[in-house]
């Protein structure tokens, strides 16, 4: 079921029509799989239900159409954290960020204020979310991450 990826990249549309942030919609790169199966290749911004390395199922609504998600049917372990520094952490921006990568996350900016964690299997959630609401706490960023551990895949529910 779940194949290596293929070279060919594409976005594929996840709607957020109660976000928080404001934000309908955002788009993800993904390898297609095959069977309307993909495999997320970056951290999502506004999104908490999928991480980087999910495989999702999504399902163009026409051929002239990005694929919607509908599911996430494996989890390979990721999770993801989202960063938003305050003017009062601008100046530790760099800091925290370095701290992040030496506990083992990365990271990709939206903008200079908006960023998504990405830690892998490998990585203790805990320590840097421990870590990040230090920096909370301190009033130089905010942080939002999914309830843990995340639900299952649909397809993992079943192995």
């Amino acid at each position: 079921m779940l194949d290596e990826p293929t070279e060919e990249l594409v976005k594929i549309v996840v709607d957020l029509p109660d976000a928080e942030d404001g934000v309908g919609g955002e788009g993800l790169w993904a390898a297609k799989l095959g069977d309307d199966l993909y495999d997320v290749q970056n951290s999502p911004w506004h999104t908490l239900e999928i991480n980087h390395r999910d495989i999702v199922r999504a399902i163009a609504p026409s051929e002239d159409k990005k694929p919607v998600f509908v599911e996430v049917v494996h989890r390979r372990g990721h999770r993801s954290i989202h960063v938003i520094f305050f003017d009062e952490g601008l100046g530790y921006k760099h800091e925290v960020l370095t701290h992040i990568n030496a506990l083992g996350g990365t990271y990709e900016g939206a903008h200079s204020l908006l960023f998504a964690i990405d830690l892998g299997p490998e990585v203790d959630f805990d320590e840097v979310a421990d870590y990040l609401n230090s920096c909370l706490d301190k009033g130089w960023l905010d942080l939002r991450f999914a309830a843990q551990p995340q639900p299952k895949g649909t397809g993992d529910l079943f192995t």
